[in-house]
């Protein structure tokens, strides 16, 4: 029986859209770290560090940081897919980053 294979670190490239998203969508509606920190219940550090694009974050802290900014996930995690490998194509599982973002107005 052979193990799973070993699950990949998000890219940087897609870590940096992430934060991205995360930083106009907080932006735009005009709250600090500290306080979308409190509606979210997660640390303005860690937010500090998902916005420089410096960790992964979990589906959880995600969900959270979503819902106290208004938006959906689809919106934090927008440019950021998964592209399946395939043994028969001959071609790698990846993550796919699209860097041109969805005009957010930021007021």
């Amino acid at each position: 029986m052979t193990s799973p294979p070993k699950a990949r670190e998000l890219p940087y490239q897609a870590r940096a859209r992430i934060a991205d998203n995360l930083l106009l969508q907080r932006m735009r509606v005009g709250l600090s770290q500290e306080a979308l920190g409190d509606r979210a219940m997660v640390s303005p550090d860690r937010i500090g560090v998902i916005e420089n694009g410096q960790v992964n974050s979990l589906l959880d802290t995600h969900v959270r940081l979503a819902g106290s900014l208004s938006i959906t996930l689809d919106d934090l995690l927008a440019g950021v897919t998964w592209r399946p490998g395939s043994i028969e194509l001959e071609f790698d599982a990846s993550y796919v980053v699209e860097f041109d973002p969805p005009a957010i107005s930021v007021s």
